[in-house]
């Protein structure tokens, strides 16, 4: 039976697909196993209107941004009124964006407690704060339960800072993307060990089909071209699994940076070869994103109209020839 004086946690974390963000989220939940946990996976062009949307009645009730960020200076009022009417309100996140623009106008809340550091992935920030955040609090209790997620923490961290050190961090990624971060996230809370469910699995190997896939639809599109700079660009579609596809396109490659416009999102993820020294989280804030250095994206609508438009060209050139 359920206990009446619950505390509510709202969790809004970084989605809708990212291995990162679910388990960040995933983290909260294991914290707070006693507690009602209401998580939402929100992109990164979707975050401000997923955050104006929280409602919280006060008292102990928690609200937990992870992996995440948001742009509205409207998004800062709403959760400084959250906080003004009693919540307590935490934000966790990683990204070089995040961390660069912590003192921005958007950001200028009240925060309960606040954690922007590129040490480690977010979910081990997560982590690793509210395991300091028990020994503040006097609820060691819940530690020897909750340290026993670390190993999932430790799959996230592996694979978001490309350390792949975790023996399967990169199959996770890949079939949590499958999967989606909703069913994902409910699989990971339901697991006592770093062990994919079956559901896990089968989504890991359809995962590895759908990749292929994406990676012949990159090969097919590709674009290549070298920039005056010394720089050279790859510009490609791919329909999902871009981190993956992305690692193909640059394998091998010197000074190149890899943009892929990802027909199931409809949104520009960008990496880089090893060699690169380009900070993408620059480039892609510039179009109202963000990331890290090695890794970012945005979406902008002329990127999702230009397929359409080359295509638009090319059948008005024929139909106007052949009239």
């Amino acid at each position: 039976m359920s206990r009446p004086d619950r505390r509510t946690i709202q969790v809004v974390s970084h989605g809708p697909s990212c291995l990162d963000g679910v388990m960040a989220a995933a983290t909260i939940k294991r914290f707070y196993l006693e507690e009602r946990v209401i998580t939402m996976l929100a992109a990164n062009g979707d975050s401000d209107r997923i955050i104006q949307g929280l409602r919280a009645k006060g008292g102990d009730d928690e609200i937990w941004i992870t992996d995440l960020s948001w742009t509205s200076a409207k998004t800062a009022e709403h959760l400084t009124n959250l906080v003004s009417n009693g919540a307590r309100l935490y934000w966790i996140d990683h990204h070089r964006t995040a961390v660069s623009r912590a003192d921005a106008p958007e950001f200028d809340v009240p925060f309960t407690g606040r954690l922007l550091s590129e040490e480690f992935s977010a979910a081990r920030l997560t982590f690793n704060y509210l395991n300091d955040l028990a020994g503040e609090r006097g609820e060691q209790a819940r530690l020897p339960e909750f340290e026993k997620f670390f190993p999932f923490v430790a799959i996230a961290d592996d694979h978001d800072r490309w350390i792949h050190q975790v023996p399967e961090s990169a199959n996770w990624a890949l079939a949590v993307q499958t999967l989606g971060g909703t069913d994902s996230y409910r699989e990971i809370t339901r697991l006592s060990e770093p062990v994919m469910s079956r559901r896990l699995r089968l989504a890991y190997e359809q995962g590895k089909k759908a990749m292929d896939k994406s990676l012949d639809l990159a090969h097919a599109t590709m674009v290549e071209r070298p920039l005056g700079n010394g720089l050279r660009i790859r510009t490609a579609c791919c329909m999902g699994y871009s981190s993956e596809v992305a690692a193909k396109l640059y394998e091998g490659q010197s000074q190149t940076v890899i943009a892929l416009f990802d027909l199931r999102s409809l949104g520009v993820s960008l990496r880089r070869s090893t060699d690169c020294a380009v900070d993408l989280s620059v480039l892609a804030q510039r179009y109202g994103g963000g990331g890290h250095a090695a890794a970012a994206g945005f979406a902008i609508a002329d990127a999702k109209r230009a397929p359409a438009e080359r295509l638009a060209e090319i059948l008005g050139d024929r139909l106007e020839r052949d009239s």
